[in-house]
């Protein structure tokens, strides 16, 4: 079984998706962030794997990088 990556933050909650990759993970971020921004509000979203798992320190590292480079 392949790891599924989701996005949750303690205020906004879970996206409720199961993104195939850290990439995919990071657009709903960057989605989420641009609606919330538009009224007024930020995200606090993060990538794990989708059973609530944290990522390795390579993978945040690459979240991080996804995230600031696109």
């Amino acid at each position: 079984m392949s790891k599924t990556y989701t996005t949750i933050g303690s205020v906004r909650g879970c996206c409720g998706h199961k993104h195939r990759t850290i990439a995919a993970a990071v657009d709903c971020i960057k989605r989420d962030q641009s609606g919330c921004r538009s009224q007024g509000g930020y995200s606090d979203r993060n990538v794990r794997y989708s059973g609530g798992e944290e990522l390795s320190a390579n993978e945040q590292e690459y979240v991080h990088h996804l995230h600031y480079s696109r």
